[in-house]
């Protein structure tokens, strides 16, 4: 009972510890605040799912063998990073990060830069960092790790269900935009094919199209400002700034959708309008 509490603690541990790094890290290069991660609270977990896997599988059986724990860290941890990225996008259909344009990448998953940082980090687990975490957590009687795990697991577990949900929400927004560019092409293409008819027909294709794509903006749009008010209650709370509520993936993201969703939908309104005007140009010659 007492190893799996153990463990417990080190997963979350690690995911506090890497998400500070990273955030920090990001924050500092981006010049803002960020906070990295899937969730919204203070936690990575790939870096504590990477942290428990060296525990279990590298920091007892080889910690007089650096060589074989630097390259079987490379190896469990890829796996670790590969298998996460393909069930994030699986269930999101999206990614929290992309290698794709760094050198030796498989799929923009796992990179060869990236291995060997988790190589080296595997090694500095085994030697430099875990021992002393290692030697405070053996000092922890069971009572008080029952308790800490139960507070830890109590707001982990809110905060995925929270994040998933918020994800989930982003993900409806982005098959609402796919669909309605499926809809409002179908109706170009209607058009496209009227200009070979007469004027009348040609201009109430028009007009229809027209309003097909009024109701699509419409409703699309009252759902992303409705997404937005959520976001900004929420924020309002967290946040005592306007700048560092921008701070969040969630809203960032929501922005950049809002932001794409405009653009395409702008763009087929500008072929709409290329549509007539050529259509204008054969009607007076």
């Amino acid at each position: 009972m007492t190893n799996i509490l153990k463990y417990i603690v080190i997963f979350f541990f690690y995911s506090a510890a890497g998400w500070a790094l990273e955030s920090t890290y990001c924050s500092i290069g981006e010049k803002r605040i960020i906070n990295r991660g899937f969730l919204t609270g203070p936690m990575c977990p790939i870096y504590g799912t990477g942290a428990l896997v060296m525990t279990v599988f590298l920091y007892n059986p080889f910690q007089d063998r650096p060589i074989l724990i630097f390259l079987l860290g490379m190896i469990l941890c890829d796996i670790v990073e590969f298998l996460t990225s393909l069930i994030m996008e699986a269930l999101f259909h999206a990614r929290w990060w992309d290698y794709t344009y760094e050198f030796l990448n498989i799929k923009g998953r796992i990179c060869l830069k990236h291995t060997l940082y988790w190589g080296i980090a595997s090694v500095g687990f085994v030697y430099v960092l875990h021992p002393g975490i290692d030697k405070i957590l053996t000092k922890l009687d069971e009572k008080t790790m029952i308790i800490v795990t139960t507070i830890i697991l109590f707001i982990f577990t809110v905060d995925v269900i929270n994040s998933v949900r918020k994800a989930l929400d982003i993900r409806q927004l982005q098959l609402k935009l796919a669909k309605a560019t499926e809809s409002v092409s179908a109706v170009l293409s209607t058009m496209k094919s009227s200009i070979e008819g007469t004027y009348d027909s040609f201009q109430d294709t028009l007009d229809k199209g027209n309003d097909k794509i009024n109701d699509i903006t419409s409703d699309f749009f009252i759902q992303i400002e409705d997404l937005f008010d959520q976001f900004e209650l929420r924020f309002k709370k967290q946040t005592k700034t306007y700048k560092n509520k921008y701070s969040n993936r969630f809203f960032y993201n929501k922005l950049s959708i809002e932001k794409s969703t405009k653009s395409a939908l702008e763009k087929l309104r500008s072929v709409t309008e290329e549509i007539k005007s050529i259509f204008f140009e054969n009607g007076e010659k």
